[in-house]
């Protein structure tokens, strides 16, 4: 989630696709391990992020 966080923070205007590319290039894997990242995983740990309070958007 901390990586997710600073992706988003850094560039609020990527969209979950490409949050999950730049995970897979930094070869990151998903939380049930798999290498692959779907936006809908991405969108999830975001999410999660935001009712914490860590992302700026």
């Amino acid at each position: 989630m901390s990586l997710i966080t600073g992706i988003a923070n850094a560039n609020p205007e990527l969209a979950l696709r490409d949050i999950a590319s730049q995970l897979e290039a930094m070869h990151e894997r998903t939380p049930r391990g798999s290498s692959t990242w779907a936006a809908s995983s991405v969108k999830n740990l975001l999410d999660r992020a935001k009712k914490l309070g860590l992302v700026s958007q």
